[in-house]
């Protein structure tokens, strides 16, 4: 599933350069990670599984309250490109 051919395609979408040496010890890594959230798949819920949450205790850390924002100005100050009030990123997507 994972190789290092895979690795350099992220890379490459990702604007990074990796060592060929760090590619397969990557590969190992990532697989391992795909490997953990494959488990996910294994895990079933029936009806009789309290799935409405009832029972299940919150803890609220802290009272979300509403407050001033950032003044938008300021954070947009430096930016290089910018248009009506948000930043400009690149497309990333192919």
């Amino acid at each position: 599933m994972l190789d290092t051919d895979l690795i350099t395609y992220l890379a490459k979408l990702s604007k990074l350069q990796i060592d060929e040496a760090d590619k397969e010890r990557l590969v190992s890594e990532m697989s391992a990670i795909v490997e953990l959230m494959d488990t996910m798949n294994d895990v079933t819920f029936d009806e009789d599984d309290n799935s409405k949450g009832e029972g299940v205790s919150l803890v609220n850390l802290r009272e979300d309250k509403p407050r001033e924002s950032f003044d938008r100005e300021k954070i947009l100050a430096n930016a290089s490109h910018k248009k009506d009030g948000f930043f400009v990123v690149p497309k990333i997507m192919e």
